[in-house]
């Protein structure tokens, strides 16, 4: 009996029995190749031809897989061993990438202890909803705003967070009463610049609300 075998469109052979269990053996044929005979009603897997070992197909599968396993578990090996040989021979590297770990956790802890210097997360929404009304009904923004005028009075820009420190820091600390931008919006002709120049005063619940706003900003 002649077996011709198929593989992947392509076809090969035709092969005696013992050529094609010796071709099993040695792996040049494998087990999920198809196969016909003269006779056969159709092609089939190589392993249901008659006198075919099964047991060989088997082997050479079970081969197979273990010199896969074998392979794989060398090249863990070589990994752990390279990884043990650095570490034994340069034990700095792992105390290294340990230390460069600690300094930059202390160094989010640092801004962490910072964040109570800095505006808070939401003071931009908080002074869009309370303090830039008022600024903008006494007129601030015409002279305290570098996107809407030529020139900021006292280099407070009220378009610019940069500025605003040095005029909502307030000389004591934790009262917002005692910032520049408080003193100047409830200063008098007699004790000072008062802010707006022109027009009305701020009125007391204004001041109040421009207060709470500082608290916010600043988490006073």
């Amino acid at each position: 009996m002649m077996i011709h075998v198929s593989r992947d469109g392509e076809q090969f052979g035709p092969y005696t029995l013992e050529d094609a269990n010796a071709y099993l053996a040695q792996g040049s044929l494998l087990p999920t190749d198809q196969a016909w005979y003269e006779g056969a009603p159709d092609w089939m897997p190589i392993t249901d031809v008659p006198g075919i070992h099964s047991g060989t197909a088997a082997a050479v599968v079970a081969a197979g897989g273990k010199t896969k396993t074998l392979l794989y578990a060398g090249i863990a090996a070589g990994v752990l061993t390279v990884f043990g040989v650095v570490g034994w021979g340069y034990p700095g590297v792992f105390k290294e990438k340990e230390s460069s770990a600690s300094v930059d956790a202390d160094s989010s802890e640092n801004k962490k202890g910072a964040a109570g210097s800095t505006p808070s997360a939401s003071s931009s929404t908080s002074f869009a909803k309370t303090a830039e009304p008022i600024f903008r009904k006494y007129g601030c923004f015409d002279c305290h705003s570098s996107k809407e005028s030529n020139k900021v009075e006292a280099d407070f820009d009220l378009s610019d967070r940069t500025t605003w420190r040095a005029f909502l820091s307030p000389n004591q600390k934790g009262n917002p009463v005692t910032t520049p931008l408080v003193l100047a919006i409830t200063a008098t002709d007699a004790n000072g610049k008062p802010m707006p120049p022109r027009g009305n005063r701020v009125s007391d619940a204004e001041v109040e609300t421009i207060k709470k706003w500082i608290i916010a900003e600043w988490e006073l």
